[in-house]
């Protein structure tokens, strides 16, 4: 997952790749605070585990509009095929439920990313605590 900060000498985002899905995991793998440089200025400076932000992964979306759109072709595909040779009522109950299976996939995956970044963005190391 990459988390996102913003640079205090010229304000561009800059981002760190880490494995942690919360601010207490990250504080843990990295330390308290992490040593951050700059994209655009090369400034190095020591950033804050709360200062750091998650935003929705793109590649997540990327990977379930692929999913959803290669996957709903080959559903139908497989589909007709089957219907061809057979026509039975259970067949036609099943194909229903197989053509959901890349709406299923393309919700899943974009309901876990929703709720990775909202996990990590909701609770702070230090400070405010909330009750969740």
């Amino acid at each position: 997952m990459k988390v996102f900060t913003k640079c205090s000498n010229c304000q561009n985002e800059n981002s760190v790749q880490t494995s942690a899905n919360t601010r207490v995991e990250l504080a843990m793998k990295k330390g308290e605070e992490i040593d951050v440089s700059c994209n655009t200025c090369g400034a190095t400076s020591r950033i804050t585990v709360d200062e750091f932000y998650a935003k929705p992964s793109k590649m997540a979306q990327i990977l379930a509009g692929v999913l959803f759109l290669v996957g709903t072709p080959l559903v139908f595909f497989g589909l007709s095929f089957i219907l061809s040779r057979s026509v039975n009522h259970y067949v036609i109950y099943i194909t229903g439920l197989f053509i959901l299976v890349p709406v299923f996939a393309y919700v899943v995956i974009n309901k876990q990313d929703e709720t990775r970044v909202s996990d990590f963005n909701s609770r702070k190391l230090k400070g405010r605590t909330h009750n969740i």
